[in-house]
């Protein structure tokens, strides 16, 4: 007697230590979503990267814009020349001192500068759609871990249903014991059916507290955590129309988006192999200005005097205009063209092959969900059964027809019953984020 006491108490403490958790807030589905864009490295790195990719744009990479390069020098040169037929004859210095300008356009290239630019401009729409398939998973990833931990809480309120439950039969047979109708065996049964709820409980709240874990690694939150879950596991079983899914789905498919812009990427390729066989056409031009000097290391046979060091500048100028086309290089560039169009064929059967796929796989999940909601269905007139049984049995227990196993067993049944249903609803929702994930609802305005 005092045992089972002393554990009801220790019981009603545990369930008060855990109702009086510190509180941080509430955490909705909403603001999960939020604090996860907020927080996720994925998307601040492709944030980077498509700033990246957009100062990368322009036509001067694509190779429009002429180059101009300053250069400057200074050389040095000193012989000794004893060639007898040289007009310079012992030892000289040969200096310079200068700078030019020198420029560079290649005026014509067959189209591939503005090849060039697209590709430039199509590497930029490729970051911002890896950006968006990171939002899109993220909110995949959000919507699951956090339905996981209402899943949690709704079982450890069956759990507490059923230890509630337990509770007022072990009263009602410690009361029955009193008076000498019950006996000791009858009380040890249902005195360890509330010590089974019991670490039921303790073992649901340890559940509990890993899937908020695993919510708040997803979110990237670092700290422990105690916010509150205020919304219930609930759904409606609403209606699906599977042609206007697979319409979405063609459009809006993260999956067919890559696809697609790879096959862009191919006809962009296509273009700049077919442009690889025309002329190129550059100019380059320079302008520079040198200060020279020259010394004779001997005496003039006149004076007899030292040579001096002589003085020159001198000023240069040059304009140059060049053609260059391959008129045959054994068809390698024809054969650059001819598999740059078969990579065009394989990428538009790439993406033929994988909206197959994903409409198979739309049309298994539609049925899934049809499935789940007609198990939906059955599980709740099931419970109403089962919670009949158990004011049925309860009585009849009560009346001294039925043994303490008996009322165990029928709690069970009704206790497996009200998890099916939990479980129920949460496969249900899950199916429909699979669905939304699928044909790319999930996007950066959720």
């Amino acid at each position: 007697m005092r045992y089972s006491y002393l554990y009801i108490s220790l019981i009603f403490l545990s369930c008060a230590l855990f109702a009086q958790e510190a509180k941080e807030g509430e955490m909705t589905l909403e603001k999960a979503i939020a604090i996860g864009l907020e927080n996720n490295f994925r998307i601040k790195i492709d944030e980077k990267s498509i700033e990246l990719a957009e100062r990368n744009d322009s036509w001067a990479r694509a190779g429009r814009a002429p180059s101009v390069d300053l250069r400057g020098y200074f050389n040095n040169f000193i012989a000794k020349d004893n060639n007898q037929a040289s007009f310079l004859q012992g030892t000289y210095y040969n200096g310079s001192l200068g700078a030019a300008v020198d420029a560079n356009w290649v005026v014509f290239a067959g189209g591939r500068v503005r090849i060039a630019k697209e590709q430039l401009g199509l590497a930029t729409e490729q970051q911002r759609l890896n950006q968006k398939v990171g939002i899109h998973d993220l909110i995949r990833n959000v919507y699951q871990r956090y339905y996981d931990v209402l899943l949690q809480q709704e079982r450890m309120l069956v759990l507490l249903e059923n230890f509630e439950l337990s509770k007022t039969e072990l009263l009602y047979e410690q009361t029955r014991k009193e008076f000498g109708v019950s006996n000791a065996y009858n009380l040890l049964q249902f005195e360890n059916s509330v010590l089974t709820d019991s670490t039921n409980i303790v073992n649901q709240k340890v559940i509990i507290d890993v899937s908020k874990r695993n919510l708040y690694n997803v979110l990237d939150i670092a700290e422990i955590r105690n916010y509150e879950f205020p919304e219930v596991l609930s759904t409606e079983l609403e209606e699906v129309d599977a042609e206007k899914l697979k319409g979405i789905l063609s459009e809006e498919n993260y999956t067919l988006k890559s696809l697609g812009m790879i096959a862009e990427l191919d006809v962009l390729n296509t273009r700049l192999e077919e442009a690889s066989r025309k002329p190129t056409v550059g100019v380059n031009g320079s302008i520079g200005f040198a200060e020279n000097g020259f010394k004779f290391f001997a005496d003039n046979p006149n004076t007899g005097d030292p040579y001096k060091l002589l003085f020159s500048n001198q000023i240069t100028g040059s304009l140059n205009a060049s053609v260059s086309w391959n008129l045959y290089d054994g068809g390698v560039k024809r054969g650059n063209i001819e598999n740059a169009k078969l990579q065009q064929e394989i990428s538009q059967m790439n993406i033929l092959e994988a909206k197959v796929e994903l409409n198979n796989q739309l049309d298994i999940l539609i049925a899934n969900f049809e499935n789940q909601k007609s198990q939906i269905k059955m599980i709740d007139d099931q419970l109403q059964i089962s919670k009949r049984n158990i004011e049925m049995t309860e009585e009849r227990f009560k009346a001294g027809v039925l043994s303490s196993l008996d009322f165990r067993n029928v709690q069970n049944q009704y206790l497996a019953i009200a998890f099916s249903k939990v479980n129920a609803i949460y496969n249900l929702i899950l199916t429909k984020t699979e669905i939304d994930y699928l044909v790319g609802k999930f996007g950066d305005d959720e």
